[in-house]
C-alpha cells in the first residue's frame, strides 16, 4: 500500500465508525430513545422500553363535613373535619366537667376565611347556630370556668334527653367549633 492512502482508509474508517459511535453516545444523553437508533426506537430483544415517568395526579381538594354527625344537623358553610391528638378531647373534657358533665363522642371543626373577615366569621357562626336549632336543639350560652379566653364562647344543646357542649373559638382567619355528646359525670364517693 501506498504511503499516502494509509492516512486516508485510517480517516476514513475513523469517519465511518463516527455514527455508530455517536449515535449511542446522542441517544444517551439527549433521553430520546429513538435517537441514534438503528431499529426504529424498538427496545432491542430482552431489553424493555424505559417507563413513562408517572403523570403527576392534580392535588386532591381537602374534604368537608356537611353536617355534624353528632347533633344531626347541617352546615350552610361546611368546615374541615379536625383530627385530634388528645388536645380537643382534654380541654372539651375540662370544659364539659365544669357543667358536672362528660363527653362522650366528639366532632371537631375548623373553617378558613381572609384574615380579619369577621363578617364572614359572624355569618359561619349565624349559620351553624341556625342549622342546630332547625334540627331541633334549644341553644343557650354557658360560662365554663376552665375557658379563660374571653373570644371562645361555649353553647348547651338540648333535645329530647341529649345534651351536647360546643365551643365556638373565633381566630383571624379562621374558626373551631368543638362539639361534644355529653352525660352527667359520675358522682365520685368521699
Amino acid at each position: 500500500m501506498r504511503g499516502w492512502m494509509r492516512p486516508l482508509i485510517l480517516s476514513a474508517l475513523i469517519l465511518g465508525a463516527a455514527p455508530f459511535t455517536a449515535g449511542s453516545a446522542l441517544a444517551q444523553g439527549t433521553g430520546n430513545p429513538n435517537a441514534g437508533s438503528q431499529n426504529g426506537g424498538k427496545p432491542a430483544a430482552g431489553k424493555e422500553a424505559p417507563k413513562e415517568a408517572p403523570k403527576e395526579t392534580p392535588k386532591e381538594t381537602p374534604k368537608t363535613a356537611a353536617g355534624s354527625a353528632i347533633a344531626q344537623a347541617s352546615f350552610v358553610v361546611q368546615p374541615f373535619p379536625l383530627q385530634d391528638d388528645g388536645t380537643y378531647k382534654e380541654f372539651m373534657g375540662a370544659a364539659a366537667a365544669d357543667l358536672n358533665r362528660r363527653c362522650t363522642k366528639q366532632e371537631n371543626y375548623g373553617w378558613e376565611f381572609k384574615k380579619d373577615d369577621d363578617a364572614r366569621r359572624d355569618q359561619i357562626l349565624e349559620s351553624t347556630l341556625g342549622s342546630f336549632r332547625k334540627a331541633g336543639w334549644k341553644l343557650g350560652e354557658v360560662k365554663v370556668r376552665s375557658i379563660r379566653d374571653p373570644g371562645t364562647t361555649a353553647y348547651t344543646a338540648e333535645k329530647a334527653k341529649q345534651r351536647l357542649l360546643a365551643v365556638w373559638t373565633p381566630m383571624e382567619n379562621a374558626a373551631i367549633l368543638l362539639l361534644c355528646e355529653t352525660e352527667a359525670a359520675p358522682t365520685t364517693k368521699k
